[in-house]
């Protein structure tokens, strides 16, 4: 991007505006940053520029680059409120200064209490969008710059697949406002149709008769380098008539849990994620086990793959590094050909999810120029490890401004009131949260005494062996996250966080008592629902769950898995691993 201040508006400012935007250059000219010799060529200046770059005041720059600090300032001037300590606590918090390691505890004089029952995720037609106008005309003329022709609009339905339309930049006016309402996608599409073909699943009650409108998110525009004549923006679907977020947006509903999540609770999730693949060469016979071999036979954190594979590595860190997605490490994991791609903490739950959805898309099509398949199916051979994608949470306290509210060094746990709380109403729904993020016959193989994935309802600190792992960070040795390990590649990553953060924030709603650990309890622990059906009908019964879904999507969803697991009932984990190769 390129940011013009200066004199003379209709001279020295125009002319670099121009040759900035035929450079490709994202161009912002701020108007009351710049002079000309009289207020009428000011304005002829601007006129010239406008069709170039986006016109804007120092208030308005001012205020984009601080957006997300002005986010935080709302939530603790609108929403500060009473974080009660769950009975039986031993703890004394008081506020904390700047250094301390205590957590915050705001008084009812100065905040309201928030009662266990008024828990509930913000309705879909209160979020309408943002509007980006000023944007548009220099956002195209940079893109066609670029030497991009297509615009793809995107977006991820329930089963999570990817649904897009690629439209040509030509087809835009050169001084259209908007990128709304140019692509619609027929509603059944999002949570109709099953994973195995476009066949409406009629006991979803969903049809062709009405259309959903897809609004794309600016913010998450890029270039794609696997295919460099397209950018691919993702999308919002609404109502065509009303122009309402359709219940049936999972992406959607991630923004209305981050909403409440921040004006309700004043809290900022982050999270990481740790994606694993495996790599598989080209072969001759691609029905047959025989014709598809792993790239190799190493073990966890070996350097067989990280040697052969590195011309694919490096290539793929280019690719993402192009696309904005940081990587933070990449090593072998457990199985023959599996690597693991650690994406970079983000305080932002929404931009993760993004970058693992246009991450693995790359990873797909990088392995491909590279004469290999990459499949991320959770379970690829019965006596080796699965395919996971290992999500990470903690949040920041927007009332206190600590940027970690989830570690407090003087408590047993090493957690804060809010962490344990929030660990325990995962714990609590853990049962249903599988149907999201595990939605597959396939992914239940993946889990097992073992398996590092966690078999039971438990947690631990830094113990491999629970679903729910306590983290430690290398560097200030105190509690970072929470990993949450009974997650794979077949889950939607919108409906799947949106549903973890749901059931942690129903946990400190409430003031949760985390259960004791596994290290200090013993015995036996509460199994996991052993299959889907099993998780389906914990979902089924999970009021709080069948609220943040809602009617419509959590009829259709467990409709449409309930029809695979009939499709699939007599598939084997061959037949598995050679539909995914296929489509892969």
């Amino acid at each position: 991007q390129v940011l013009l201040v200066g004199q003379l508006t209709d001279q020295c400012v125009e002319s670099a505006a121009r040759d900035a935007a035929d450079l490709g250059f994202f161009v912002t000219v701020v108007e009351d940053a710049c002079a000309a010799t009289g207020v009428e060529e000011h304005a002829k200046g601007l006129a010239g520029i406008c069709g170039f770059a986006r016109i804007m005041t120092t208030k308005q720059v001012l205020s984009e680059i601080e957006r997300g600090a002005a986010d935080e300032a709302h939530s603790r001037n609108k929403f500060n409120m009473q974080r009660h300590v769950p009975s039986g606590s031993n703890d004394t918090e008081q506020s904390p200064g700047p250094d301390s390691a205590t957590e915050p505890i705001h008084t009812p004089d100065t905040a309201m209490a928030l009662k266990p029952s008024e828990f509930s995720i913000k309705p879909a037609e209160l979020w309408r969008g943002r509007s980006r106008s000023a944007t548009i005309p220099a956002l195209l003329h940079a893109l066609k710059a670029a030497g991009v022709e297509f615009l793809r609009y995107a977006t991820l339905d329930t089963g999570n697949s990817i649904r897009c339309k690629s439209v040509p930049l030509s087809s835009f006016d050169k001084n259209c406002s908007s990128l709304d309402n140019k692509v619609s996608i027929a509603e059944v599409c999002f949570a109709g149709l099953p994973r195995y073909a476009d066949t409406v699943v009629s006991s979803t009650n969903l049809s062709a008769a009405r259309v959903l409108v897809l609004n794309p998110d600016i913010d998450t525009l890029r270039i794609l380098p696997y295919a460099p004549r397209s950018a691919i923006v993702l999308c919002t679907a609404h109502d065509q008539l009303t122009g309402r977020l359709s219940p049936l947006c999972t992406r959607g509903l991630l923004v209305r849990l981050m909403d409440t999540a921040r004006q309700d609770f004043g809290l900022r999730f982050n999270v990481g994620a740790e994606i694993e693949f495996t790599l598989f060469r080209e072969g001759n016979d691609r029905s047959s086990s025989s014709g598809r071999r792993p790239v190799d036979s190493s073990c966890f954190a070996h350097s067989t793959i990280l040697n052969e594979q590195e011309e694919f590595i490096s290539a793929l860190r280019k690719e993402l590094d192009d696309q904005d997605i940081d990587i933070e490490m990449v090593h072998s994991e457990s199985a023959p050909g599996q690597l693991e791609v650690v994406l970079k903490y983000q305080e932002d739950a929404m931009r993760l999810a993004d970058n693992v959805i246009l991450a693995r898309e790359t990873i797909r099509a990088c392995a491909k120029a590279h004469g290999m398949r990459a499949l991320f199916l959770p379970k690829i051979e019965a006596f080796a490890a699965g395919n996971g994608m290992h999500l990470h949470f903690s949040f920041s306290d927007a009332p206190s401004g600590k940027p970690n509210a989830f570690s407090h060094q003087s408590k047993p746990s090493a957690m804060s009131s809010l962490a344990e709380a929030f660990i325990e109403g995962m714990l609590r729904h853990l049962p249903a949260l599988l149907a999201v993020t595990m939605p597959s016959k396939n992914s239940f193989r993946r889990v097992g005494e073992g398996c590092w994935t966690g078999h039971d309802i438990r947690w631990a600190i830094e113990d491999k062996e629970v679903p729910l792992r306590v983290c430690f960070d290398l560097q200030t040795r105190q509690a970072s996250n929470v990993e949450y390990k009974l997650f794979d590649g077949s889950a939607n990553i919108y409906l799947g966080i949106a549903s973890i953060l749901a059931a942690g924030m129903d946990g400190i709603s409430q003031s949760l008592k985390l259960r004791p650990s596994v290290k200090l309890s013993g015995g036996d622990y509460p199994q996991l629902p052993q299959s889907l059906e099993d998780s389906l009908q914990a979902l089924e019964n999970d009021a709080l769950l069948q609220g943040v879904l809602g009617n419509e999507m959590s009829a259709a969803y467990i409709a449409l898995r309930r029809n695979e697991i009939e499709h699939y009932s007599s598939t084997s984990l061959d037949d598995e691993v050679a539909d995914a190769y296929h489509n892969a």
